[in-house]
C-alpha cells in the first residue's frame, strides 16, 4: 500500500501549530490564494507604484527581470525527500494511528522548513530585496528580488545618551517620513536588540512618559515598539553559513500596518494540483522500487509597499 498523504492531513498539522511569532511574517496578515503561477505587472503598478525585479541567479536557472515582461513569476520552495523502502514497509505494518504518525512527523518537519523560508523572505523584503540562497534542481542558486529603495534615516545621536524624549522625537521622524510619503494608518516599530535594551534601560531611568513592557515588545507614551525576533541562516556561494537579521545593529524601523503589503500564495509548478495553495505534500513510487519520494511545495511571494517602511540608524559610539 503506498503512502498517501491527503489535503486533511496538512490541514490538520498547519492548524496544529502554534501561533506565528515572528515580526517580520505577522506583517502580511492579507495571505490571498492566487491561483495563477505568476502575477501581472499591470496588476502591481496599479496598487503599488512600482515593480519588484526578480532576477534568478546562475547555475543553469535562466536570469528574469519582471521590468522588462509583462508579468514576473516568483520562485517556489521545493523540498524532495524519500521514505526508505525500510519505512514504507514499516508503514504498511503499522496500525492506522501508527500510518498517521508517520506522515504527521515527515509533514510537520517539512512545514517548519517551509515556514522558515518565508520568515526569510518577508524579513529581507522589508529592506527592499530579497537576496536567498534556495535550490535550483541539484545546485543552489541565488533568489533575487528588489522592490525599490526604502528610505532611511540617520538620527544625531548615539545610543549610550539615549533619553525619552530624543527617542520620542525619532520615532516622530520616522512617522512623519512615513506620512510624507502618502501613507496613513497605524504605525509600529521593531528595534535590533541592542536598540531595544537602550530603550528598555532609558525608559526605567526616567518617569515623565508611561511605560508598560511585555514579552519581546515596550510601550513608550503610546509608542509600542518591539524587539526583533527574526533570523535566518544565509548560504553563500562556497558553503559558508552566517546568521543574519531582519535588523542590522543602532537600527529602529517604522512601518504602517495598513500600506498594502501581503504575503500571496501563488499556484504551484504542479500538473495536478491546478490550484494555489500554501503547502503542498504528495508522494510518488520510485522507478527503483526503494521506496516513494515525497514532494513538498509552496510559492509564497511577499509584496511590500516601500513607502510605508522607513529606518532609521543610531551614531556609533
Amino acid at each position: 500500500m503506498p503512502i498517501m498523504i491527503k489535503p486533511q492531513d496538512v490541514e490538520r498539522i498547519i492548524a496544529a501549530n502554534a501561533p506565528e511569532e515572528s515580526n517580520a511574517m505577522n506583517y502580511f496578515t492579507n495571505r490571498p490564494l492566487k491561483n495563477s503561477t505568476h502575477i501581472a505587472v499591470a496588476e502591481l503598478e496599479a496598487e503599488y507604484g512600482n515593480v519588484p525585479v526578480i532576477m534568478r541567479g546562475a547555475l543553469g536557472v535562466r536570469p528574469e527581470t519582471g521590468m522588462s515582461a509583462k508579468v514576473i513569476e516568483p520562485m517556489p520552495i521545493e523540498i524532495d525527500d524519500i521514505f526508505t523502502a525500510v519505512e514504507v514497509d514499516n508503514y504498511e505494518r503499522a496500525t492506522d494511528q501508527g500510518k498517521q504518525q508517520m506522515i504527521d512527523e515527515r509533514i510537520a518537519n517539512h512545514l517548519r522548513v517551509v515556514r522558515t523560508t518565508t520568515r526569510a523572505l518577508c524579513a529581507q523584503a522589508h529592506r527592499g530585496g530579497i537576496d536567498y540562497m534556495m535550490q535550483a534542481g541539484t545546485a543552489m542558486s541565488r533568489y533575487v528580488v528588489d522592490y525599490g529603495d526604502i528610505t532611511g534615516l540617520t538620527f544625531g545621536s548615539n545610543l549610550a545618551g539615549l533619553t525619552i524624549a530624543n527617542l520620542i522625537i525619532y520615532l516622530n521622524q520616522l512617522t512623519t517620513a512615513i506620512r510624507d510619503q502618502g501613507v496613513g494608518g497605524p504605525i509600529e516599530f521593531i528595534a535590533s536588540l541592542d536598540v531595544f535594551q537602550a530603550i528598555v534601560t532609558a525608559a526605567a531611568n526616567q518617569k515623565a512618559f508611561p511605560v508598560s513592557v511585555g514579552v519581546g515588545k515596550v510601550n513608550i507614551a503610546g509608542f509600542e515598539i518591539l524587539m526583533d525576533n527574526d533570523t535566518w541562516i544565509d548560504i553563500d556561494n562556497t558553503g559558508a553559513k552566517t546568521t543574519k537579521h531582519m535588523l542590522e545593529p543602532l537600527e529602529i524601523m517604522a512601518r504602517a500596518t495598513s500600506a498594502g503589503q501581503k504575503l500571496p500564495y501563488l499556484r504551484l509548478d504542479d500538473v495536478v494540483m491546478n490550484q494555489a495553495v500554501p503547502f503542498y505534500a504528495f508522494t510518488k513510487v520510485r522507478s527503483d522500487q526503494r521506496g516513494e519520494d515525497l514532494y513538498v511545495k509552496s510559492k509564497p511571494f511577499p509584496l511590500i509597499n516601500r513607502k510605508g517602511i522607513v529606518f532609521g540608524k543610531f551614531q556609533t559610539a
